[in-house]
């Protein structure tokens, strides 16, 4: 029994063993990176044994396995892959970018490379392929919502401007390109950058000194890749249209009455052929409002119809709502952007150049925008010990008609001063029969503009270049002694000029014509050189870097200013030359020096414990030549606590980590000495001025101290990635202006006495959602607060405006309060809440008025941004989200918007259901229910005995510049919003269908970007596009509507 058991048993494991040789196969494929790239020396591993292989160098591979083995595909710096192999032959796999793997190694200060696992600071990256998804050309734009702490603002997407990069609350960053500092992130092209870095903390760029205090943005750019010669045409077309505008109403027309005038003839002063138009009803032209009658189809004469020898002249049409709106004026905006890359590399050399191609229109008619950008990255071994360098990137830009943002543009003029009737397929045609007119006629008999001319004429006639030229580039080396000491050498040089000339036409019977022109230049040079010594002690359990350096920095600026006084004298003649009076013309030169040397330490011990220390002397020429040289130093450290765990399948990764820095600041240039003002000729003499700032030769630029802690954590074998930081700085001997007696013969000094503190948390997480062979989603929400406080000003001074809309709305720095208070004119509340109004004339109320009321601040209670990344086998969907939430702005748009009846609030029903607009005495007017002001308090503001106010106000006075109007409180609003701010659909085309053409990779997307407004409230202004005012996004005088582009983008790879 027991032998026939084992014979079936053997005969069993045989068939066994014979079915899984027959099950075993040759599986063969491809791995390629993102791009479709081929992958060299991916490791291909049959998972649980230690069957394996490569890839060759065309990321092609053959391995035996079986149905059902999983094969594993790792490779540095990319996500590990897994795959089944099932009844097919060949496996292809593309793998993508790893963010959390825990020996990721990114850039910090001066270039230098690190273990992410080590930093003891806060850093985030974006890799390039991230950035450009949505095709924004702005880097700002492009990086909204992805880092926590950051926060995009200040651009309207209808002018072709640039947004700013806000980073815990400070916009004057440090932007290092490849270690060359330029001037503004509109200098960076986003399609030749391979990763951002972003250097939140003190410790983390304390090693730049007083340039880095707020943050650094380090930039590098992409190189050539070893193997073939690579050529890539990345061809994008866009089209971006107008969507939120206000909400207006479209009952009544222009006009500051409900009832029209009456043409009356008079022989004595009128042609005899306009003795027909006796009777006529005609609109008040002149009226920049629309408080006139109601749109009810009533035949008048509109002001195109005075227009002699024009079809519509002596012309009668209804008084209804335009068929052709705002709406019209804007037009659809076409972009076309085309990159051209070629790059080559191998152990021996690297380079890669591009162009980059832009044209677009603006939505504004006569708009324009062109560049053509260039960039140049080397690299040549001109021996075993010595590598050469070089870039350049060269930028030439011109702007035709810029839109602009601000009071008494077109954007003002639509929503705050116009009548609601107009045609602007009529209105286009501003030139008739020889004749410039305007429908802001005077009146039937003067066709002079009163306020405004045509919005077509403005576009047309009224031209503005702008032109940038920009280069950056390095040229340097490094030798490299042996494996532990390197020195390198570099020349940097920054440059950016600029030119524009702004005319007025001579067609204008409004305003008088003018011509100026503008220059300047920016240069900065900077000579730098480093040492580099790396090694271990200990038998390798302690391992350090040490990095001796200097830098020496010298910074040229001129412009110059000229502009005609007077008005033209030559028609159509736009030069200097013609104009009327003495030209005013003025010139500035600022020259400053600094030099630098300093010295960087970083130790670890067991790939557990991090120490790193930064020292640095800078001297410049703007502090005091007696006491010039400031000392800033950082410090920070790390411990991987995971290293001291058990493993687990929890906690792949967990970091602690702090860090500490003092970072003074310099003085602005020719702050510590008096100097002359320069002003225009007078009757043909120059003229100096002597300032009122008293000289103060011991100011200094304030000097910032911070400290940040903070937690990384790695989950799940890192399909979640938790990244924590809390900061908290001081900001001391901040220089304030104090005013002083005219007896002492100057107005004011500037000394250093501020004080200001900030802290903030910051949280970021990224994970998995869902990880299958076909199907991956990859989720992140960032998150960031910012808290800010002035602690001091100046011993008898407690508040100080930053930016003001006169002396009733006020931006304001208040001791004792957080920073960007709002101070202004506000409503008066009663003990219940009630609204007090102050009884006048006529049966009349005017709401009563609070001054120097808190209305609030300007920060926001918080910030973030939500990312998605979703691939299906070939296709990816990446979505992109920021919002924030608290904060107040000003918008002065929907004072005038209210005021002019523009608005849908000043029309409709009231609650009686009759028109708001109807007089009072028919049932009309708006309902108003509050307390009577009856006296004032102790400090001049209203109060009341208890007399109740329940009445109706007639429309126009209760929406008033001197009524509601007067209330700047009531156009205060929530900056809170929420925006899905971009979309990309993009699919990889299949190796073996693109290699048909002689392709290796290809693929097809298509984007929106500013896709969605999704709440704000008011829907047709979005506070990340606020304009700035005092240099500070906390207010809208004239917003142009907001945009949404659409798109579609064609990448080759040959």
């Amino acid at each position: 029994m027991k032998t026939k058991f084992s014979g079936i048993l053997t005969l069993l494991l045989a068939f066994v063993v014979q079915i899984s040789f027959a099950q075993e196969k040759t599986i063969s494929g491809t791995v390629s990176d993102a791009s479709g790239m081929p992958l060299p020396g991916v490791n291909i591993l049959v998972k649980g044994t230690t069957n394996g292989t490569q890839t060759d160098f065309d990321g092609n591979y053959t391995l035996n396995a079986s149905v059902g083995d999983v094969l594993t595909f790792t490779y540095v710096g990319l996500k590990t892959v897994e795959q089944t192999v099932g009844s097919s032959n060949t496996i292809n796999v593309t793998m993508q970018e790893d963010a959390a793997l825990l020996d990721e190694v990114v850039v910090t200060a001066l270039g230098i490379k690190r273990e992410k696992k080590s930093l003891g600071y806060s850093q985030q990256s974006v890799g390039g392929e991230e950035l450009v998804k949505a095709k924004e050309t702005d880097i700002a734009d492009a990086l909204a919502g992805k880092i926590a702490g950051v926060q995009i603002v200040g651009n309207s997407s209808t002018t072709f401007g640039n947004s700013q990069i806000r980073l815990r609350g400070e916009t004057n960053l440090l932007y290092v390109v490849d270690g060359i500092r330029v001037y503004a992130s509109s200098d960076i092209n986003p399609d030749d950058v391979a990763d951002i870095s972003v250097l939140k903390g003190g410790s983390a760029t304390a090693i730049y000194g007083p340039e880095g205090a707020n943050g650094v943005i380090i930039i590098t750019t992409k190189r050539g890749e070893a193997g073939v010669a690579k050529f890539e045409i990345d061809q994008t077309f866009s089209v971006n249209q107008v969507t939120n505008l206000p909400e207006y109403q479209n009952e009544y027309g222009g006009g500051y009455s409900q009832s029209f005038n009456v043409f009356s003839y008079n022989p004595a002063t009128d042609p005899a052929e306009w003795a027909s138009f006796d009777g006529h009803l005609y609109p008040d032209f002149h009226a920049d409002e629309s408080w006139g009658p109601r749109l009810d189809g009533t035949l008048v004469r509109h002001w195109d119809s005075w227009v002699p020898g024009t079809p519509e002249f002596g012309e009668l049409r209804a008084w209804s709502p335009s068929k052709n709106d705002i709406n019209t004026f804007y037009e659809d905006a076409y972009t076309s952007n085309t990159n051209l890359a070629f790059s080559k590399a191998d152990e021996n050399y690297n380079i890669r150049t591009a162009v980059t191609m832009i044209e677009a229109n603006g939505i504004v008619p006569n708009s324009s925008n062109k560049s053509i950008r260039f960039a140049a990255n080397l690299s040549y071994n001109i021996s075993d010990k010595f590598e050469f360098f070089a870039n350049v990137n060269i930028e030439d830009r011109d702007m035709f008609n810029n839109p602009d943002q601000g009071y008494a543009n077109l954007g003002s003029n639509f929503n705050q001063w116009w009548q609601r009737q107009l045609d602007f397929k009529r209105l286009r045609r501003y030139e008739r029969n020889g004749q410039i007119t305007s429908w802001n006629i005077r009146g039937p008999r003067d066709a002079r503009p009163l306020y405004w001319d045509m919005p077509y004429f403005h576009s047309y006639e009224n031209d503005r270049n702008y032109r940038k030229n920009t280069y950056y580039g390095k040229v340097g080396g490094t030798y490299t002694f042996n494996d532990n000491l390197n020195i390198t050498a570099e020349i940097r040089k920054t440059y950016n000029a600029y030119q524009n000339d702004d005319r007025g036409t001579t067609k204008s019977l409004l305003d008088p014509a003018f011509y100026n022109q503008g220059a300047s230049d920016n240069e900065r040079t900077d000579y730098f050189a480093m040492a580099n010594y790396s090694n271990t002690a200990m038998n390798g359990d302690i391992d350090y870097t040490v990095s001796l350096g200097a830098e020496k920095i010298e910074i040229d600026y001129h412009s110059l200013f000229a502009s005609t006084v007077g008005d033209l004298s030559i028609p159509d003649f736009y030069n200097l030359s013609g104009s009327q009076d003495p030209v005013r013309a003025s010139q500035g030169l600022t020259q400053t020096k600094r030099d630098g040397v300093f010295a960087k330490a970083s130790i670890g011990y067991k790939k557990m414990l991090y120490l790193d220390g930064s020292y640095r002397y800078d001297w410049s020429s703007t502090a005091n030549p007696e006491d010039n040289r400031i000392e800033t130093y950082g410090a920070s450290l790390s411990f991987l606590a995971h290293e001291v765990f058990a493993k687990n399948d929890v906690v792949t990764f967990a970091k602690l980590r702090a860090g500490y820095t003092q970072a003074p600041f310099f003085p602005g240039a020719y702050q510590t000495a008096g100097v002359y003002g320069v002003g225009t000729l007078y009757q043909g003499f120059g003229r100096l001025s002597v300032s009122g700032r008293q000289p103060n030769p011991n100011i200094v630029g304030g000097t910032r101290s911070e400290f940040e802690v903070g937690t990384e954590f790695r989950l799940f074998n890192s399909k979640i990635s938790l990244d924590l930081s809390y900061f908290n700085r001081t900001d001391e001997d901040l220089p304030v202006t104090v005013p002083l007696d005219g007896s002492t013969g100057f107005t004011s000094v500037v000394v250093n006495s501020g004080k200001q503190t900030s802290s903030g948390f910051e949280i970021g997480l990224l994970g998995d959602v869902i990880s299958t062979d076909n199907f991956n989603w990859e989720l992140g929400v960032n998150f960031g607060t910012l808290e800010r406080f002035v602690d001091a000003l100046y011993p008898g001074i407690d508040s100080r405006d930053l930016s003001t809309y006169t002396s009733n709305m006020r931006l304001q720095e208040r001791v004792g309060e957080e920073w960007g208070t709002l101070i202004g004119r506000g409503f008066t509340y009663g003990p219940n809440g009630e609204i007090l109004y102050r009884a006048a004339s006529g049966g009349r109320y005017f709401y009563s008025r609070t001054t120097n009321k808190n209305l609030g601040n300007v920060l926001p209670d918080f910030t973030g941004g939500i990312t998605s990344n979703m691939s299906y086998k070939n296709f990816d969907l990446a979505l992109g989200f920021d919002f924030q939430k608290g904060g107040k702005y000003y918008s002065r748009t929907e004072r005038y918007m209210d005021h002019s009846g523009l608005s849908l609030k000043t029309a409709g029903l009231n609650d009686k259901g009759n028109p708001k607009r109807d007089p009072v005495a028919s049932g009309g007017g708006v309902h108003i229910v509050g307390l009577l002001e009856t006296g004032t308090d102790s400090n001049g503001q209203p109060t009341s005995d208890g007399t109740v106010v329940d009445a109706y106000v007639e429309a126009v006075d209760l929406y008033n510049l001197g009524n509601l109007g007067n209330i700047y409180e009531n156009n205060l609003h929530d900056a809170s919003y929420i925006k899905l701010r971009s979309v990309r659909l993009n699919y990889n085309f299949d190796k073996e269908f693109v290699s048909k053409f002689n392709l290796t990779a290809a693929s097809l997307g298509f984007f929106a970007n500013n896709v969605w407004l999704i709440d704000s409230e008011l829907n047709w202004v979005d506070p990340s596009e606020l304009e700035r005012r005092g240099g500070i996004n906390w207010a809208e005088a004239g917003t142009l509507p907001q945009t949404r582009s659409l798109g579609v983008n064609l990448k080759l790879t040959f």
